[in-house]
């Protein structure tokens, strides 16, 4: 396998400021610090160009490196500021009030929407919780994120992927998929395609993805899925299949 000092974001987490990139068959570990300050926050798909490799405690991690095509703030242009003369030194400072008294006056009127519609609208504990990406797991879950969207949410690994993962991870060859991959790996598997070898699907380009981990191993429950919120849904391994609506 060819070595590569690039590593692609497949978790990120922007309230706790880290997430996660492969390279070369290794999931590490990477904290915000690492990346020199980049001008925006990194994103899942994003590229690492990767300086140091490196092992913490919890296992291996990016010491240093840079978001591919991200400037850094460092790397900003700066603005030329010119001097001004004196007498105009009155009106930057009306200029200074005025933009004060706009925003107080934006964050009263923000804060009143806010408190209207908290008390016109309650919303329900699961409406008031923000689904982590790392948490799609569930069919109605990843169905609607698929229909949304187009793609799998990024929690989600092919399978030479994972199979690259468990075994960097284990140390051991995977011979069968005797595993819960969530709680193995943190990662659902999903992405390859489906043949419908069997016809029970209309002909289509289809690919599958796992859903509701609940044994020790994949388990039996899939999403078939093509363009255009296509998605079915079966419980017993692609014996039976029925069609989700949205």
């Amino acid at each position: 396998m060819t070595i590569t000092n690039k590593a692609t974001i497949i978790q990120w987490n922007n309230e706790k400021g880290f997430g996660f990139a492969t390279a070369n068959g290794v999931k590490y570990f990477v904290h915000v610090s690492a990346l020199g300050r980049p001008s925006r926050s990194p994103r899942v798909g994003d590229t690492i160009v990767v300086n140091t490799f490196g092992k913490g405690e919890k296992g291996p991690r990016i010491e240093s490196g840079l978001l591919d095509g991200v400037p850094t703030l460092e790397n900003m242009p700066r603005q030329t500021h010119f001097a001004r003369p004196r007498k105009q030194r009155p009106v930057r400072n009306f200029m200074r009030v005025l933009c004060v008294v706009l925003a107080l006056i934006a964050g009263t009127y923000t804060l009143v929407g806010k408190l209207g519609s908290s008390s016109q609208q309650p919303q329900s504990t699961a409406t008031q919780t923000n689904v982590n990406a790392s948490q799609y797991t569930s069919k109605d879950e990843v169905a609607r994120f698929i229909c949304e969207n187009g793609y799998l949410p990024p929690n989600y690994v092919n399978k030479n992927e994972g199979i690259r993962m468990y075994e960097s991870k284990t140390g051991k060859r995977l011979e069968r998929w005797n595993f819960n991959p969530q709680r193995t790996l943190g990662v659902m598997i999903g992405g390859d395609r489906f043949s419908n070898r069997d016809g029970r699907l209309p002909q289509g380009d289809y690919r599958e993805a796992d859903v509701d981990y609940f044994e020790t191993n994949r388990g039996p429950r899939r999403l078939v899925y093509a363009s255009g919120c296509n998605i079915y849904y079966t419980s017993d391994h692609y014996e039976s299949f029925v069609k989700l609506k949205f």
